[in-house]
């Protein structure tokens, strides 16, 4: 895992909070996708909080979209959070 990123888990009954903090670019978004498919048939849904994110993000975004939008296809509610909320629609 990237030293300056981090994802807090935690598992509340049927919702998965997680909490981005720090440098998001292409490795943490990776981190991320691959953390989701984890946990995506155990919960009904996952909440992300983005407010910790580092102002600076740069990475393949369309990637990640599409890695995202296929995850959604999946019988799991998101719901996200904070100021870089927009990088998830």
């Amino acid at each position: 895992m990237d030293s300056e990123f981090k994802i807090l888990t935690h598992v509340n009954g049927d919702y998965l909070h997680l909490k981005l903090i720090g440098k998001f670019n292409g490795v943490s978004a990776r981190q991320l996708i691959d953390l989701l498919w984890r946990y995506v048939r155990n919960v009904s849904t996952v909440i992300i909080h983005t407010s910790s994110l580092a102002k600076d993000i740069q990475f393949a975004q369309d990637e990640f979209r599409d890695d995202l939008l296929f995850l959604r296809k999946q019988p799991v509610r998101f719901i996200v959070t904070g100021e870089f909320a927009s990088l998830f629609s």
